[in-house]
């Protein structure tokens, strides 16, 4: 005969009280355990279960540890059923009912929340494929489902589990979802609220009510949290110091589709600053300090100046190397006359160090390409500034599509700085054959290459030829060709084009020559560059351009020069491509140097374009360009093949390129195509913005844009009222054969007898 007691239940309190109370005679007094054996356990090995008993072979056992194991072993969520026997020979037999394991989890019936996001807070809970079945882990599933669902809004959303069991103590989990429709707001009332009216604080809130016909934004508990934070705040920056939100409630309709909103506030007395104090650890003088303080004393108390002239003088702790300094405002509330007493409580901490730098996300670009534009360096103390000038630095080399510098603390005293790029596209390709009855066979090749396999040299290489034109163009620069910064490139082209067999153009140039560039930084935004080229080219006239004859029959159609430049730019741009916020400025001129030809010469050129943030995804860019040549020496004007054109995309758009200004007269000149100008006076203003509906944006920019521009003779001949002009919608796009723009313009000022207009246009390669 076998004595038993056996105990069922879920929870193992009330399992540990029914063993108690059925405690056979038998096994009311403490016997010794000869062995230990367990039966039903096919998953669970006995040395799992083993470890939860606390009774062993050889040892008593009794009332206590009996209850005590009990509990052990429910409380491991693996048993549904536990049972103790005792056998005439000793023997305690252990017989359990395992729960089954998940074979399969089905989620069905989702759209708003993602299968991935579900699966990921199911794991969160404990329920993945493999693991033990526990009908209480599922009610906590629900639970966390319809949370995430009211969250959003979705009230009657609702949530089904059913199980299906599967041979070998297996179910397969079928979670069904029933999103149903969002709940919307029904009505929003604002409580305690005499100042400001209800109209103008829901004004500032990002959910609406619409009462009038029944319905209004979707319900969102983050966004109506968002809200009360932009009713709280809008307060405080108006002087309400003691302004708090009592409570909020949120009722539902019995349907499950309105939300009813309460806001219960208190808004108190308008408070204005009577003093500012700075105490502590100062570090920086306190007349830097009351420059970097965003409120003065008569000011209404605004909680967000507060908090700018924290982080502002935070940002200044950290130039002096105190990466984590504390700026605590305190403020005293005087209620007896409404005002505040304001202390800004310095507490600079140690100062910081940096231990090392590391670049990561660079498959291309080397590791020292990346360093040398570093402003931050290893073993300096920390400066924000530096940090920040570094960010900029790589973002203006148009290497990566983004970059980021983060801080990771090591110590009280060190950090390590984390340059994170992603690179892109940094050149252009391009190869082709073709054939025309024209010009015959003609193949080409062209690389142009801004980070040449990964070094940061800039290269440049295109050949072509035909029957009628034979060119080609090498050139290579070196940014860093000393340490510190001084630039070198040099270049070679070569050009032989046969205008009659072309027959496309009144006249052509043969070019050959070598040039060599020097560049310079004068300061972070600064550079100087110095050029020379050394030319040789023949001016090669068709039969019927007696303009181009006239020219070669009194100069010749052969000169060799030497072409001297010097450039000055500014660049505080924060992108090399699509800046956000910034200038560039750059004056430069070419000349002829005397004595080495006798067609003398000069050039200027004057460039500025300007960008200012509107919005976080919303720019406004102003660009400007003037360009004035003449002769001087000998040489009474400008040569008429280096003259200036203007039309097309890079200057007027919506016009043909290089088509605006006067012709030549073909009954005198023998050519009726634009002869170009001395002075060339182009502009844009844009408004550039991120594509629509393109969830990664951050290579292409669209813009509207106006332009305005024409060439003209000479400076007393500029006239503002002769400028042409356009506007369209521009789209800028780095792809991974090279830079890509194309616009559609609209020509508003222009003359339609004269003008050449063209409404679509695109460049490849050719920059933005």
């Amino acid at each position: 005969m076998v004595n038993m007691f056996q105990k069922k239940s879920t929870n193992t309190i009330l399992s540990a009280a029914i063993a108690s109370v059925l405690f056979t005679p038998s096994l009311a007094y403490a016997f010794t355990v000869k062995n230990v054996e367990v039966e039903g356990a096919n998953k669970i090995g006995f040395e799992t279960i083993n470890s939860y008993l606390t009774v062993s072979p050889g040892k008593e056992l009794n009332r206590d540890q009996i209850q005590e194991s009990i509990q052990r072993l429910y409380k491991t969520g693996f048993f549904q059923d536990v049972s103790f026997y005792k056998r005439d020979d000793g023997t305690l037999v252990i017989k359990v009912v395992e729960r089954p394991s998940i074979s399969e989890i089905k989620i069905v019936g989702n759209s708003l929340i993602e299968t991935d996001v579900l699966k990921t807070a199911l794991d969160g809970l404990g329920i993945k494929k493999g693991r033990i079945y526990n009908q209480v882990q599922m009610d906590h599933v629900v639970v966390d489902l319809k949370r995430r669902y009211q969250n959003q809004g979705y009230y009657a959303a609702v949530i089904d589990i059913v199980t299906t069991e599967l041979p070998r103590n297996r179910v397969e989990l079928k979670i069904d979802i029933k999103e149903g429709e969002p709940a919307t707001i029904g009505r929003i009332n604002l409580v305690g609220n005499k100042i400001y009216s209800d109209q103008r604080l829901k004004s500032q809130m990002q959910m609406t009510e619409n009462v009038a016909f029944g319905s209004g934004d979707k319900y969102s508990k983050p966004k109506m949290e968002g809200d009360i934070e932009t009713i709280k705040s809008y307060y405080l920056d108006r002087g309400f110091a003691e302004f708090k939100i009592r409570s909020s409630q949120v009722s539902i309709s019995a349907d499950k589709t309105k939300v009813f909103t309460t806001i219960n506030m208190s808004e108190g007395p308008n408070y204005t600053i009577a003093d500012i104090a700075y105490v502590g650890e100062l570090i920086v003088e306190e007349k830097e300090l009351k420059s970097l303080t965003k409120v003065n004393p008569g000011d209404v108390f605004s909680r967000s100046k507060v908090i700018e002239s924290v982080n502002a003088i935070r940002d200044r702790l950290s130039e002096e190397g105190y990466a984590f300094a504390e700026v605590v405002p305190e403020t005293v509330l005087n209620k007896e006359n409404n005002t505040v007493s304001l202390a800004f409580k310095v507490e600079p901490k140690k100062r910081v160090y940096i231990r090392r730098v590391e670049v990561e996300g660079n498959t291309r670009t080397r590791d020292h390409v990346i360093r040398r534009e570093l402003r931050q360096y290893e073993s300096a103390p920390y400066s924000l500034k530096m940090v920040r000038q570094s960010k900029e630095r790589l973002q203006r080399v148009g290497f990566f599509k983004s970059t980021d510098i983060e801080t990771k603390r090591v110590s009280e005293d060190q950090i390590d700085l984390v340059v994170k790029v992603e690179e892109q596209p940094t050149g252009s390709f391009s190869a082709g054959i073709g054939y025309s009855q024209l010009d015959g066979v003609s193949f080409n090749l062209g690389v142009s290459e801004r980070n040449f396999i990964g070094s940061g040299h800039k290269l440049n290489f295109n050949v072509a030829t035909s029957a009628a034109k034979k060119s080609a163009d090498i050139g290579v620069t070196n940014p860093y060709f000393t340490d510190d910064g001084v630039s070198l490139g040099v270049g070679f082209y070569y050009s032989e084009i046969d205008a009659n067999e072309l027959d496309i153009a009144d006249y052509t140039t043969n070019n050959m020559g070598l040039r060599l560039t020097l560049g310079y930084p004068l300061s972070e935004n600064d550079s100087l560059t110095y050029g020379l080229k050394l030319d040789s080219q023949d001016l090669v006239c068709s039969d019927t351009f007696s303009f181009c004859s006239d020219y070669v029959d009194l100069n010749g159609k052969s000169t060799n020069s030497l072409i001297a430049s010097i450039g000055w730019s500014h660049n505080t741009t924060n992108a090399f491509y699509f800046p956000s916020a910034g200038q560039k400025t750059s004056l430069s001129l070419e000349a002829v140097v005397p004595s080495t030809s006798d067609m003398t010469y000069y050039k200027l050129y004057a460039n500025e374009s300007w960008f200012q943030p509107l919005s976080k995804n919303f720019t406004l860019q102003l660009k400007t360009g003037l360009a004035f040549g003449d002769g001087y020496g000998d040489t009474a004007e400008l040569p008429f093949f280096e003259k200036f054109y203007a039309g097309g995309i890079g200057s007027v758009r919506g016009f043909e390129p290089n088509s605006l200004g006067e012709t030549y007269d073909l009954a005198k000149d023998g050519s009726d195509r634009p002869k170009g100008g001395s002075v060339k006076l182009t502009g844009t203003a844009a408004l550039v913005f991120p594509v629509p509906f393109i969830e990664d944006s951050s290579n292409v920019r669209m813009s509207w844009f106006f332009d305005f521009g024409n060439v003209f003779d000479s400076l007393d001949n500029l006239e503002v009222g002769e400028l042409r002009s356009s506007t369209g919608l521009g789209v800028s796009w780095i792809t991974p054969v090279g830079p890509l723009s194309f616009s559609i313009a609209q020509p508003i000022s222009y003359t339609s007898s004269v003008d050449k207009l063209q409404t679509f246009q695109f460049t490849l390669g050719g920059g933005f």
